[in-house]
């Protein structure tokens, strides 16, 4: 206990053994005891007997139950000076059990309670004397080592509740490593399996595809061969399921890839605006089958490189504009490309639009639209759409990888609307710039065209060009202008062939580019006062290269 002439306690029992120690050399006491009491019974932890044992350590003392209670709620805080212990009550039960003991005698007590800071009692210290011995020296010396025991008392709350808080933080530590462990083991083990997964797919799809390549092929060396009319029916059902199934192989392959972490981002130098071009006019026949329009708005002055993954980029706008060609039966599908602010330094953001007028989504289904192999249309009716919902949860997975975003907002029977923003980064070895100077300095441009999208779009893009255009949507309004003022240039939308000889046959009659579905050749009549073909959707450089060849601008 004793340590370099310093004192050191490691527990209550140790404290109260000292100050025991002290008192019995300070005071003239017979027997000096230091009590923890529950209640109306204390029991003696430490004591010291000058000579014959008056109480003994474990020893209980008990008080008058109905006495002591009133007695402690007044008095506990207060010294306890009793001058005769055979008279007063609190004592005297005490005396009487000394007396029959053979240890009588009329004795005097002072004492002071050991409480908690909170108010709780602990117990108490006391010191026995011959009859009124105690100088009030003695009750303060008393005092002041009973105020100190109620400090050690605390400590050693204190010190139990650490040692309580740290046996429990040991076993939280032992459960969370436990836990951990587990949680490795199994997370070991779905690696495990989606590698399994993974690669099981992978083969199967493998072999799907060689197979499905062989039909494919095979079904087109049949087209080839004449066929009646019900055979050509047989054989396209055959192509169509080909097709399906192609695209099935291909989207659990890459679902596969995705979720075994096995896809990464390739960055190429490209241009965005040409890739995007390129992805529309892939799609631009199965629109024109379904004679839905197919718009293209990309901003102009979009760089023209960035660095990236073009090949993601383009599997991107693939599933996207698959969904709108496929739900949208009448109307447009409109792609708007938009250079955005980015979020940090060293970035080119775009913004990529994909609005179609078709069949739409109920507001209750939006949730499950990007979770795999969920449908929200199974069928509406008069169509069966089919599919296996893998579609957009790979696109979504593959902007997220790519560090981008998508949202969807849609009306159900009014379309739908998802927009993409997708970061890139700048090429530093070239300045800007767009991908040509494209200028056509005060050109009068007539566009005609019955779609109010494809007219803003047409318009704005020649206004960017520093052209001059007017827009009209009927036959009538176009003649009308014509006959009004001078245009150097007709845009003329295929839906108003018939209107070029018209136009042709007027004094000074401009000269007229049409604008045709992509796959159209113009083997119709009235094409002799057509300058030039352009295909829609509009590729900006030919368009441009279009109107340049036609009226002589370089």
């Amino acid at each position: 206990m004793t340590r370099d002439k310093r004192i050191f306690f490691e527990n209550f029992a140790q404290a109260a053994e000292h100050v025991v120690d002290v008192l019995s050399r300070r005071i003239a006491a017979e027997s000096i005891m230091v009590v923890s009491s529950e209640g109306a019974v204390s029991t003696v932890v430490k004591v010291f007997n000058r000579g014959r044992e008056l109480v003994r350590e474990g020893q209980e003392i008990r008080f008058d139950p109905e006495y002591f209670a009133g007695w402690s709620s007044s008095h506990w805080d207060l010294p306890l000076v009793i001058s005769r212990t055979s008279q007063h009550p609190l004592t005297r039960d005490a005396y009487r059990a000394r007396a029959a003991a053979g240890l009588g005698g009329e004795y005097s007590l002072i004492g002071f309670p050991i409480s908690y800071p909170d108010g709780r009692k602990f117990g108490g210290l006391a010191a026995l004397g011959s009859k009124e011995r105690f100088s009030p020296e003695d009750l303060e010396l008393v005092t002041s080592m009973a105020l100190f025991l109620s400090y050690i008392v605390e400590l050693e709350r204190r010190l139990e509740e650490d040692r309580e808080r740290l046996r429990r933080l040991d076993e939280d530590k032992q459960s969370v490593e436990a836990l951990a462990e587990a949680y490795r083991g199994e997370a070991q083990a779905a690696r495990q399996s989606t590698q399994q997964k993974a690669d099981f797919l992978a083969f199967m799809t493998h072999e799907i595809r060689n197979s499905l390549n062989g039909s494919i092929a095979m079904s087109e060396l049949l087209a080839l061969t004449e066929l009646t009319e019900e055979q050509q029916r047989y054989l396209d059902m055959i192509c169509s399921s080909n097709g399906f199934l192609l695209t099935l192989a291909n989207n659990i392959l890459d679902f596969s890839k995705l979720e075994a972490g096995k896809q990464g981002i390739d960055i190429s130098l490209f241009d965005p605006a040409s890739t995007i071009e390129d992805v529309a006019s892939l799609m631009a026949p199965r629109a024109i089958e379904k004679r839905v329009e197919l718009i293209l708005d990309i901003e102009d002055g979009l760089p023209m490189f960035v660095q990236g993954d073009a090949v993601k980029l383009r599997q991107i706008l693939l599933n996207l504009l698959s969904n709108a060609v496929k739900f949208t039966h009448k109307g447009q599908i409109l792609v708007t490309v938009r250079q955005v602010p980015p979020q940090e330094e060293n970035q080119v953001r775009l913004e990529i639009k994909v609005r179609d007028t078709g069949i739409g989504i109920a507001a209750e289904k939006l949730d499950g639209l990007f979770q795999t192999y969920h449908q929200v249309h199974g069928s509406d009716g008069k169509v069966h759409y089919g599919g296996t919902g893998l579609g957009l949860a790979i696109t979504r997975n593959l902007i997220e990888l790519m560090g981008g975003n998508i949202g969807v907002d849609s009306e159900r029977g009014a379309g739908t609307e998802f927009v993409v923003e997708l970061p890139f980064v700048p090429y530093a070895e070239f300045d800007g710039g767009t991908a040509a100077p494209l200028r056509l300095d005060g050109m009068r441009v007539l566009i005609v065209d019955d779609n109010v999208s494809a007219l803003e779009v047409l318009a704005r893009l020649l206004s960017e060009w520093e052209a001059r255009p007017s827009s009209v949507p009927t036959a009538e309004k176009a003649l009308e202008l014509l006959d009004a003022d001078v245009f150097d240039l007709v845009l003329l939308d295929m839906h108003f062939l018939d209107l070029a000889g018209r136009i042709a046959a007027l004094p000074e009659a401009p000269p007229v580019v049409l604008l045709a579905p992509l796959g159209t050749v113009p083997d119709l009549p009235g094409l002799d006062g057509i300058r030039f073909t352009v295909f829609k959707p509009l590729r900006k450089l030919q368009l441009y290269s279009a109107l340049s060849a036609v009226t002589g601008i370089k």
